[in-house]
């Protein structure tokens, strides 16, 4: 479906101010790769500093991870201030989830990004105001949607797509070494060598 560029503006500009109240059902977070030992791994969030957790491997062994852990319940929040460009592709939100604490802190996820690297971290921080639209097409595959493809000179603004770009790494943050689901800025190869393909799929629960 074919957006004029006012309309695309919109859009955008209603996604930055929304309010994210709408919230699904729980779901777990599956991942899905050619990679037998981790297909059908699950997401948890793994502590990486004051209320701020990774998306880590359920299952995965890691310096600061020794042993397997429970699967993290999510929730994805939406609102009714934001048009949804494209239903088979998803409509726009933040994944939240809830830190047990006293009293629990509700979480969002947004990316996190180091200048010297292609690939980004996504975390969870207390609130919204750091969180990263995203979005679950049709097949219920969690993915990041954009309008412009930069990718031609000069670049176009069209069609709203859904990126897919999920790894699984073994990363670093604050001191903590995680496996952790990762996002790679652009369409080039992770730089981090234990990056693995993966996708992310919502399982209700």
């Amino acid at each position: 479906m074919k957006l004029a560029l006012p309309t695309l503006a919109l859009a955008l500009a209603a996604t930055t101010a929304a309010q994210y109240y709408n919230q699904s059902n729980p779901f777990h977070l599956v991942l899905v790769s050619k990679n037998k030992t981790i297909n059908g791994d699950t997401l948890s969030a793994c502590h990486a500093g004051a209320a701020i957790e990774s998306l880590c491997l359920t299952n995965s062994v890691s310096v600061s991870k020794p042993n397997p852990i429970a699967v993290g319940v999510f929730y994805f929040n939406t609102s009714d201030q934001v048009v949804t460009p494209n239903a088979t592709l998803g409509a726009p939100g933040i994944l939240t989830y809830v830190l047990n604490a006293n009293p629990n802190i509700p979480e969002s996820v947004g990316l996190y990004i180091d200048l010297t690297t292609n690939v980004a971290l996504p975390l969870l921080y207390p609130g919204d105001t750091l969180s990263t639209t995203l979005a679950f097409d049709k097949n219920e595959l969690l993915n990041i949607q954009d309008y412009v493809d930069d990718t031609v000179n000069p670049p176009v603004a069209g069609d709203f797509e859904a990126y897919y770009r999920w790894y699984s790494c073994t990363t670093y943050y604050s001191g903590y070494e995680y496996v952790t689901l990762t996002w790679v800025l652009g369409k080039g190869k992770p730089q981090n060598p234990s990056c693995v393909k993966v996708d992310v799929k919502r399982k209700f629960i």
